[in-house]
């Protein structure tokens, strides 16, 4: 490529434009509509830079949408954290809940229980019926 001194004044500032837009720079882009609207400039030069123009303002639309996702991505997994540290906070509360939780087999209750149910004219029958149906099929 030409040195910028040696280009036509419009052609070099669509050059430097361009390396600036290349390298993520897009304050320079004022430089490119200046060559758009300068009547005194080759007509297929204006084109070139109204092209450059646009790619510039789909770029700069990309980037706008790029850093509110990363904005939103961000804010989602800050409460995804947020709502993980509450479940683990929960868990260990239940876990120690479920640790204290003892079950206790009371004989005596479970004597008096079984006690309560035999001594009733019911299970008095069942157990006469039982004994009948296994001497009659003894023999």
């Amino acid at each position: 490529m030409s040195s910028p001194q040696s280009m036509n004044p419009a052609v070099a500032s669509l050059a430097r434009t361009c390396e600036a837009i290349a390298n993520g720079r897009f304050d320079d882009v004022e430089e490119l509509f200046d060559v758009i609207t300068d009547d005194a400039v080759d007509r297929d030069i204006r084109a070139l830079a109204e092209t450059f123009s646009g790619m510039v303002v789909q770029v700069e639309a990309r980037e706008f949408h790029s850093s509110q996702l990363i904005a939103e991505l961000t804010e989602t997994k800050r409460q995804l954290e947020m709502a993980e540290a509450k479940l683990r906070k929960e868990n260990a509360e239940l876990k120690t809940r479920l640790d204290k939780f003892e079950v206790s087999y009371d004989e005596e209750e479970a004597e008096k229980e079984v006690q309560e149910v035999s001594d009733t004219e019911y299970f008095r029958s069942l157990q006469s019926r039982a004994k009948d149906l296994r001497s009659r099929y003894k023999s």
